[in-house]
């Protein structure tokens, strides 16, 4: 069996992990939301220091998803600041709107940016793209339709030397503002290869997200640590000058 996490690349206190994704891009990354405040229709998310430069800028609009044990919480809204420095790694969110629904999945759903063919009829096949996984199902976009209830099966390629193959059934299609569909899909048979390949694609893309959080907490001590060094500064030079008019 091919080992994934030999051959995977990066996709990207208890931190309140969320999603984000801008300007209706399908690339979603991970963050971590570190101050919220609906009176104001603010919050502030902190962010992997790699996005920074290409990823986000003023202005853009943004959609962030957070998502506890039983409510997934949807905000949208646009980048009014960000910064990074030694005090803050984090982007400004003016938020627009924020919608709440009750989470019925079994499975934490993450997200990705894989091609896939889908199998649709026998000899019928067509190229989509899935921006969603968990071991429950996931998230299919296609220019083709499909009618819902139906079963498909799909290959994931999640690299050039690794295909996940599984049989799904279409239980919601969205028409795209963009054009295309949008069908979630419910994971309905997998032989065992198969699904121990995806188990090791979901258990590494929850590694990806323990990353940030270490970051995230590395981030915090190295801010204190600079805080405490400057106090101790200060405190010293007070006691130089002290001295020194002593003498």
């Amino acid at each position: 069996m091919v080992k994934l996490s030999s051959d995977l690349l990066p996709q990207i206190d208890s931190p309140i992990f969320c999603r984000v994704s801008i300007n209706n891009d399908e690339k979603w990354v991970h963050g971590i939301i570190t101050y919220i405040n609906l009176d104001k229709n603010i919050a502030e998310i902190f962010l992997s220091a790699k996005y920074f430069k290409s990823y986000f800028s003023e202005g853009s609009k943004i959609v962030i998803k957070s998502l506890d044990e039983n409510c997934e919480t949807l905000f949208t809204g646009s980048v009014s600041k960000k910064v990074i420095s030694i005090r803050k790694q984090a982007i400004t969110i003016q938020i627009s709107k924020v919608l709440s629904y009750n989470n019925q999945r079994k499975h934490e759903r993450f997200r990705v940016n894989y091609s896939c063919r889908v199998r649709y009829e026998e000899n019928i096949s067509y190229i989509a793209n899935i921006s969603d996984i968990s071991l429950g199902g996931g998230l299919i976009h296609s220019d083709d339709f499909f009618e819902e209830g139906r079963k498909i099966d799909i290959d994931v390629f999640v690299t050039p030397k690794i295909t996940i193959s599984f049989t799904c059934k279409i239980i919601r299609r969205i028409a795209n503002k963009s054009g295309g569909y949008s069908y979630g899909v419910q994971l309905a048979n997998i032989d065992d290869e198969n699904y121990n390949l995806l188990s090791e694609l979901i258990e590494y893309l929850q590694t990806q997200k323990k990353h940030l959080a270490q970051e995230w907490n590395m981030f915090n001590r190295l801010k204190y640590s600079v805080y405490a060094i400057s106090i101790l500064g200060i405190f010293l030079l007070i006691f130089v000058v002290f001295a020194s008019k002593a003498i």
